[in-house]
């Protein structure tokens, strides 16, 4: 989907840039002060000590990441072996818009096309720029960009900030003793309710990265606390991740035990008679968390978000819907909405798991 990339950018709103058009229609190569595009974390009221300049450089080197991040490397290029750097030439309109994409050089087997497809859809979803400015006036200003296509072996591995080399390349998966059915069971069997918070009906879900090293040790990479239950909560789902170290048997590649990650969900639910109302609208919360979820595969995206919306009215603090309704809502070019969702949740718990990527979108 071409507007996938949403996530990784955004704009400043078009009635910023509303200009009365100029009577001068030529299109000058160079202006007294080139255009550059619009990144919302790439302005001067974020940064102290910025000049207008440093917001052109950030905003360019961001563009040049975003560009890279959303090329498809064309089949044909990849069986040819195709490699090296596509120029495209574009107009900046002075109302931000972008018009008249060309190539200027192109390396064949479909990488020039698929340079201008990312520039088009980037116009589509709605990316502005400041206008290049002749005598203080906006103005028709030719930009040209450098697009490198570069074929690069992934490595079955990354660099772990604490050492480790992790996989995420492996022949087989790791595997709790007996299967994940009995690692079920263990969940369900050993993971306690804190005993001083059983008459509070908290329910929630609480998410972890398990890091499965090759000699069977277990670590916790990440938690996410997705209905902020609190610390005792996640001490107890800490406590539990931990005690299946030598249970696991590690993942394999090219026949050797290696460090890989698996994440790990546990439920908690009260078991105290009282809390059984809370417990059965925490169920039908998460029967419409998994239709949506169905209808979003299905691309079915706007009745994906309605049941959303209708889990959210039950467990309208439930960061982990908030994070996928709002994905959503970005991916239909609905960013406003979308930012509702994202900030929504930085309210609720101080900081996002997804924070570069929601400053990128919604701002500071």
């Amino acid at each position: 989907m071409q507007y996938a990339f949403l996530a990784l950018f955004l704009t400043f709103p078009l009635v910023a840039l509303a200009q009365t058009a100029p009577a001068d229609t030529s299109v000058y190569e160079i202006a007294d002060t080139p255009p550059y595009p619009l990144m919302k974390s790439c302005q001067l009221s974020e940064h102290t000590g910025w000049t207008t300049d440093s917001v052109r450089r950030c905003a360019e080197s961001q563009l040049l990441v975003l560009l890279a991040r959303n090329i498809r490397y064309p089949e044909a290029a990849r069986q040819n072996n195709t490699e090296g750097v596509v120029a495209v030439s574009f107009v900046v309109e002075p109302n931000g818009h972008t018009s008249q994409q060309k190539l200027l050089k192109d390396i064949g087997n479909g990488c020039g096309e698929e340079s201008l497809r990312v520039l088009q859809a980037l116009e589509e979803a709605g990316m502005r720029w400041q206008p290049g400015l002749v005598k203080g006036k906006p103005v028709r200003t030719r930009q040209s960009l450098p697009i490198r296509f570069r074929l690069q072996e992934s490595l079955p591995y990354y660099l772990y900030a604490a050492g480790d080399t992790i996989y995420t390349v492996i022949e087989t998966a790791p595997e709790f003793t007996g299967g994940m059915d009995s690692l079920a069971t263990f969940v369900i069997n050993t993971l306690e309710y804190p005993a001083e918070y059983a008459d509070s009906c908290k329910t929630g879900i609480i998410e972890m990265a398990l890091l499965i090293r090759g000699d069977g040790s277990v670590q916790v990479d990440n938690q996410l606390d997705f209905n902020n239950l609190g610390f005792e909560f996640q001490f107890k789902a800490l406590r539990l991740a931990l005690s299946t170290e030598g249970d696991w048997e590690p993942a394999k590649y090219q026949g050797k035990s290696v460090t890989s990650t698996l994440p790990l969900r546990v439920v908690f639910k009260s078991d105290q008679a009282r809390c059984t109302a809370a417990n059965e609208k925490f169920d039908r919360t998460m029967v419409l968390a998994d239709a949506a979820a169905a209808l979003l595969e299905a691309d079915k995206a706007g009745e994906a978000i309605k049941k959303w919306s209708e889990a959210l009215m039950l467990q309208p603090n439930n960061t982990e819907l908030l994070y996928y309704r709002g994905s959503a809502l970005l991916n239909l070019n609905k960013r406003e909405e979308a930012c509702l969702d994202y900030n929504r949740i930085k309210t609720l718990l101080g900081i996002t798991w997804f924070e570069p990527v929601r400053r990128l979108v919604c701002g500071w």
